[in-house]
């Protein structure tokens, strides 16, 4: 059969990676460098459009079919025997099994082999996601990108169904509707991680900020439907859509409660089990071998606590609160009338006033930095510059205020914590005084970490937002 094409012209294949330019925003590819770099390389590219020069962070599952790490990028053209058999068993192998997965793109951006456990996975992911959130990498243009495919790897190979799909098909045939995405798993992440949860639990913010997202969503859905009001321009709803309003919110306020109650329990048994060390050894309060070692014992789960993202900040509010309650309970069991615990109370009281006002404080600079940007954008007069300087600000901000209102919920939660465990009537009252003793001490400890002398943290633990302000900032301290 004829063709009233001419003959097209051919050329060796050549693999590329895709990218996009930072600054024209112009979607490029560009070949494989050879060798292959390793994870995480920053590869210089110039733009065909601008010819500005930019950053690509290259990762293994930007690849194209039919090259690896341990390949070459030309291997697929090969004349040789050996790239000949590579390229052939890469083509005929369609499932993969649970020891050879099909493809390992997933595994070498998490950096841990096939064979790696849940928790390897976990703790992999952990550190990746901190060092590579977008906030803390504002002048990378891939950074959202990049960030995103941790976490889809993550979701993937931390469900054991979805794992097992993709080493026999691919990141194709794993793919979860809806996405991977989870923001909770990020915010506990940069939170103090999986090693705080023994102590403070779950932080219930993430997942109320989520529900209150998904509320908005609703409510912009329903921005088109007609609204009926009154004339004081209040929502006018029948009786059954009131009752089905007051039913969602009894429905969400009593899971939130069954939530938190939850999570104190969990607290209360691990509070307790640690307080037993002590309280199990001691002959009393002035059991000085003990104490000296209770209080060593103490020191070292600080020293690694501290290491964690926010580690010093979530180990001094914990410490707060550990010591506040023990000092408040010994001065009510020791002092006439229970005098010094009236005091402690009192202090304690004026402790949550200061903590939420500063919450709230953080709350509005952030807002009226929003509104900054809003107006700027609405009267057309930003420049690209400030407009940059107002997203450093507000990401900066942002981060502030969850964390203000992440340790005002810690604060909360184990303030009833250590209620339940002095207050418990079915232990002697020794028992009881013991364990505050242990409290204390513990509180104490956990108040005192300091920040290492280099106050250099591990890039790969540790989480900020470094803006321009904040790197002025520090340099105006450092003179």
């Amino acid at each position: 059969m004829s063709s009233a094409y001419p003959i097209a012209q051919s050329r060796p294949y050549i693999p590329h990676l895709r990218s996009q330019c930072g600054s024209c925003d112009i979607p490029l590819e560009f070949p494989v460098p050879s060798p292959i770099p390793s994870q995480g390389t920053l590869i210089r590219v110039r733009c065909c459009r601008c010819q500005t020069v930019y950053q690509h962070a290259f990762y293994p599952i930007q690849l194209p079919a039919g090259l690896s790490v341990t390949s070459s990028p030309t291997a697929g053209s090969s004349n040789g025997p050996s790239g000949q058999s590579s390229a052939t068993n890469k083509k005929g192998r369609k499932i993969g099994t649970q020891e050879k997965p099909l493809e390992t793109g997933y595994y070498d951006l998490l950096g841990v082999p096939v064979d790696a456990s849940t928790e390897d996975i976990k703790k992999s992911y952990r550190r990746l996601a901190i060092k590579h959130h977008p906030d803390k990498n504002p002048d990378d243009p891939n950074a959202e990108e990049r960030f995103k495919e941790i976490a889809i790897a993550y979701q993937t190979l931390s469900d054991p169904i979805l794992r097992k799909k993709y080493n026999e098909f691919g990141p194709k045939e794993s793919q979860p509707e809806g996405g991977f995405v989870d923001p909770e798993e990020v915010f506990s992440a940069i939170f103090g991680g999986e090693r705080f949860v023994p102590i403070i639990g779950h932080i219930s913010l993430a997942r109320d900020m989520k529900t209150a997202l998904q509320e908005a969503e609703e409510a912009e859905e329903a921005e088109g439907k007609e609204v009926k009001r009154d004339a004081k321009g209040k929502e006018i709803i029948s009786d059954e859509e009131k009752a089905r309003r007051e039913e969602k919110e009894r429905k969400a306020d009593a899971e939130k409660a069954a939530a938190r109650a939850e999570r104190v329990g969990k607290l209360v048994e691990n509070l307790e089990r640690k307080l037993a060390i002590f309280t199990e050894s001691a002959t009393g309060p002035d059991d000085n071998n003990v104490v000296n070692s209770w209080r060593q014992l103490c020191q070292m789960e600080a020293d690694e606590l501290k290491k964690e993202s926010y580690g010093v900040e979530l180990l001094h509010a914990v410490g707060f609160v550990y010591l506040s309650k023990a000092k408040y309970y010994l001065a009510s069991n020791q002092t006439l009338f229970g005098m010094g615990g009236w005091l402690h109370n009192v202090q304690g009281k004026y402790h949550v006033f200061s903590e939420t006002v500063s919450t709230l404080r953080s709350a509005i600079e952030l807002k009226s930095v929003f509104d900054q940007i809003q107006a700027a954008e609405k009267a057309g007069n930003m420049t690209p510059e400030e407009k940059k300087r107002l997203e450093e600000q507000a990401a900066e901000k942002g981060l502030q205020a969850l964390f203000k209102g992440t340790k005002l919920e810690i604060e909360s939660v184990l303030r009833e914590t250590c209620d339940r465990v002095l207050g418990d009537t079915s232990v002697p009252r020794t028992k009881a005084h013991s364990r505050a003793v242990a409290l204390q001490i513990y509180g104490e400890v956990f108040v005192s970490v300091k920040k290492d002398s280099d106050d250099h943290p591990n890039e790969d633990e540790y989480v900020r937002v470094e803006t321009k302000s904040s790197r002025e900032r520090g340099r105006h301290r450092a003179h």
